[in-house]
């Protein structure tokens, strides 16, 4: 039986991909626990970020980049939670980079339209890193179906425009937009998602991201934004006129 501390829980498609914390002689390292039969779990889970959960995994050896997969008996039993400020002290003592060339230990491609990185899956030795941040901004891509995503600025200065799939986040910036009914709402958008909510997050403590890469698709990982601290808090939502 092996614990971990859920750490990221993510949108993926209809379900949820989850990664939690196995403790270590020297910190902690990512493991993603798989349903029996396939890579996300159903959208009827109610698992939340710094739950302790009970499991059994499996010891077969999985390819890079997805070295952190383990498939598991589809029972995730809790018994406990952490608070999150415990959760990101422990996810510090995970994998982390303070440089983009050091997430994924290989280089990222830029996507042709600016927007979007990759990596090569027989080049990338993770699937999931963690990095604190400078400062952060979001956007809503209109040509992508209204697709979520934030601009990353690495404390080095380097900066990564990622799709944001953390299903915390994702959430509470979706029910904040479809609030925003009255007259000019693209500048209140903007402005929302710009100002209010990044001085909010600063104010309230350090930023800290975890970056993942997705499955194989065209030879290519696509770099995603998995988990966002701090995690949205309800009084924040005061910022929508």
């Amino acid at each position: 039986m092996t614990e971990l501390i859920l750490s990221d829980i993510t949108r993926m498609g209809p379900g949820f991909c989850i990664i939690g914390l196995e403790a270590i002689p020297r910190g902690y390292r990512s493991i993603r626990p798989l349903p029996r039969f396939s890579h996300a779990w159903p959208p009827t889970l109610r698992h939340r970020r710094g739950w302790r959960v009970q499991c059994e995994l499996s010891t077969i050896p999985v390819a890079a980049p997805h070295v952190e997969d383990r498939f598991s008996t589809g029972v995730l039993k809790k018994v406990g939670e952490v608070p999150e400020e415990d959760l990101v002290r422990c996810l510090l003592q995970a994998e982390v980079a303070e440089h983009v060339r050091d997430l994924f230990g290989c280089l990222l491609q830029e996507n042709r339209t600016g927007r979007g990185f990759s990596a090569e899956p027989r080049e990338a030795a993770r699937s999931i890193c963690g990095v604190e941040l400078q400062n952060i901004r979001f956007v809503v891509a209109k040509e992508r179906e209204n697709e979520i995503r934030a601009e990353l600025l690495f404390r080095d200065g380097a900066r990564l425009e990622l799709p944001l799939v953390d299903s915390v986040w994702r959430e509470f910036i979706e029910t904040a937009l479809t609030q925003m009914t009255r007259a000019n709402k693209e500048q209140r958008v903007h402005r929302f998602l710009h100002s209010w909510l990044p001085a909010r997050m600063l104010a309230h403590a350090k930023l800290f991201a975890r970056i993942g890469l997705t499955r194989p698709f065209m030879e290519k990982c696509w770099l995603m934004l998995d988990s966002l601290f701090p995690q949205p808090q309800a009084e924040w939502n005061a910022g929508i006129e």
